[in-house]
C-alpha cells in the first residue's frame, strides 16, 4: 500500500508541478455600513471542482481522434503545451480526442461571415435595441430580490471584499446578478469544446480563443481537475463570476481560504470579482455615474460611449447638465446614451463606470450592473429598518 501510494503521489507531482500563486491582498480600510449576521452557505453546486485525478490515467491516446482529428493547429498547441509547460503529450491527445464541435456556440459567437456575435460577448459591440428591453432581460425586480438574499447569505465575504479591495458590495452583486442571476444559470456548454471549436474555426478571433484554450489547460493543471467536465457559457466563461480562463488565472482568489479557487462558490466569486475591479483601477473615492439633462427627445450632437471623454464644463456649455451633484467628482466624464422607446437618456460616467466596462465592453451592460447594484443596495438597507 505504501509503495502504491508513493507512486500515485509521484505521478501527480510530475504532471502537476505548478500551482496558482496566492494573490496578495491589500487595500485601505473603508467604512462599511453594518451587515446582518452572515448565514452559512450550505447549497452544493454540481459544477464545484472535483479533484478526482483518475482522468490522468484514462485520458490518454497516441493521436488526436474525434471531430478535430489530427488538426494541425491543435497539434501545434499540444507541442507548445508539452515543450513550454511540461504537459504529457499522450494525455493531451486523449483530452482533445474527447472534444465535440459546438456549432451553436460558433454561431452565437459570430464565427462565420454570415453570422453576427450576440450583443455583449467579449468584444465591443453596439447597444442594439431599447434600454427597457435590455434591462428587463438582464436585471429587473426578481434579480433585486435574489440579490438581497444573496447579500444576507454572503455578507461576511462582501464585507471582506469591501475592506480588502475597496469595492462596494452592491457592485459585486450587480456583476453576479447580470452575469448569472446569482448562480441560477452559469452555462451548459463544455468549456473545452467551446474554446477548442472557436479557437480552431473563428475567422477573426482565433488567436484570442487559442490563448484562452492554453490558459484553460494550465488552469486545469494548476487546480487539478478533469478539463472535460467544466461547463460554462457559449464563449467559454464559467462560474458565478463568468471569468474566462485567463482572468481566472490572473485574478481568481481563494477568498474562503479552503485551499482551492472555485468560482462556483459565492466566496471565491466575490473575492475574484473585487480583485478584478481593483486591478482595473476601481477607486472607492470615485463615483460611477449620474443622469444628465439635455433639451430634446433624441440626442445626436456628440459621440457617446464608454470610450468618450469630455470635461464637465464642456458638456455644460453644450447644454448637457448633471441632474445632481456628482459627489464632488470634477474630472472628465464619459457620455453614455440609453436609447429608450420614446427618448434618449444621457448619463455622465466617472472612471469607475469605465472599470465596469472592462468586464464587458458594452455601455448597456455597465449601466445594467450599476442600476441593479443601486436597486439591490436600496432594497437591502430598507429591509434592515423594517
Amino acid at each position: 500500500m505504501k509503495t502504491s501510494k508513493w507512486i500515485t503521489l509521484s505521478a501527480i507531482a510530475l504532471l502537476f508541478s505548478s500551482c496558482v500563486p496566492r494573490q496578495q491582498q491589500g487595500g485601505k480600510i473603508v467604512v462599511v455600513p453594518p451587515y446582518t449576521h452572515p448565514q452559512p452557505h450550505t447549497q452544493q453546486f454540481p459544477q464545484t471542482y472535483n479533484p478526482d485525478l483518475s482522468h490522468l490515467y484514462t485520458l490518454r491516446s497516441d493521436y488526436i481522434a474525434g471531430d478535430y482529428q489530427n488538426n494541425p493547429k491543435l497539434i501545434a498547441l499540444v507541442d507548445k503545451m508539452v515543450n513550454t509547460h511540461g504537459f504529457d503529450r499522450n494525455y493531451l491527445y486523449g483530452v482533445f480526442s474527447q472534444v465535440n464541435r459546438e456549432p451553436k456556440a460558433l454561431e452565437l459567437i459570430g464565427a462565420f461571415k454570415n453570422t453576427k456575435a450576440r450583443n455583449g460577448v467579449i468584444s465591443k459591440t453596439s447597444n442594439n435595441g431599447s434600454w427597457e428591453t435590455y434591462y428587463a432581460n438582464h436585471a429587473g425586480a426578481k434579480r433585486v430580490e435574489k440579490g438581497v438574499q444573496f447579500w444576507r447569505e454572503n455578507a461576511q465575504y462582501l464585507n471582506k471584499a469591501a475592506v480588502v479591495y475597496g469595492v462596494a458590495p452592491e457592485y459585486i452583486l450587480g456583476i453576479i446578478g447580470v452575469e448569472t442571476n446569482f448562480g441560477g444559470f452559469t452555462g451548459t456548454y463544455p468549456v473545452l469544446n467551446v474554446l477548442t471549436s472557436i479557437g480552431l474555426e473563428h475567422q477573426t478571433r482565433s488567436k484570442y480563443f487559442m490563448e484562452e484554450l492554453e490558459a484553460y489547460l494550465l488552469m486545469t493543471k494548476e487546480q487539478q481537475f478533469n478539463p472535460t467536465i467544466l461547463k460554462g457559457s457559449y464563449a467559454g466563461a464559467f462560474g458565478y463570476a463568468q471569468f474566462m480562463p485567463s482572468s481566472f488565472r490572473a485574478y481568481g482568489v481563494d477568498f474562503d481560504n479552503n485551499g482551492r479557487i472555485d468560482l462556483f462558490t459565492p466566496a471565491d466569486a466575490i473575492g475574484s470579482i473585487a480583485n478584478y475591479f481593483k486591478h482595473n483601477k476601481w477607486s472607492e473615492q470615485v463615483p460611477v455615474t449620474i443622469p444628465a439633462y439635455y433639451s430634446g427627445d433624441r440626442f445626436t450632437s456628440l459621440d457617446t460611449g464608454f470610450d468618450t471623454k469630455y470635461s464637465q464644463d464642456y458638456l455644460k456649455s453644450m447644454g448637457i447638465i448633471p441632474t445632481m451633484n456628482f459627489y464632488g467628482y470634477t474630472g472628465k466624464v464619459l457620455l453614455i446614451k440609453l436609447t429608450r422607446l420614446n427618448n434618449d437618456e444621457l448619463w455622465m460616467g466617472a472612471p469607475n463606470f469605465y472599470v465596469i466596462t472592462r468586464y464587458n465592453h458594452v455601455d448597456y451592460y455597465a449601466m445594467a450592473v450599476h442600476q441593479l447594484a443601486q436597486e439591490i443596495r436600496n432594497a437591502y438597507f430598507s429591509s434592515m429598518t423594517r
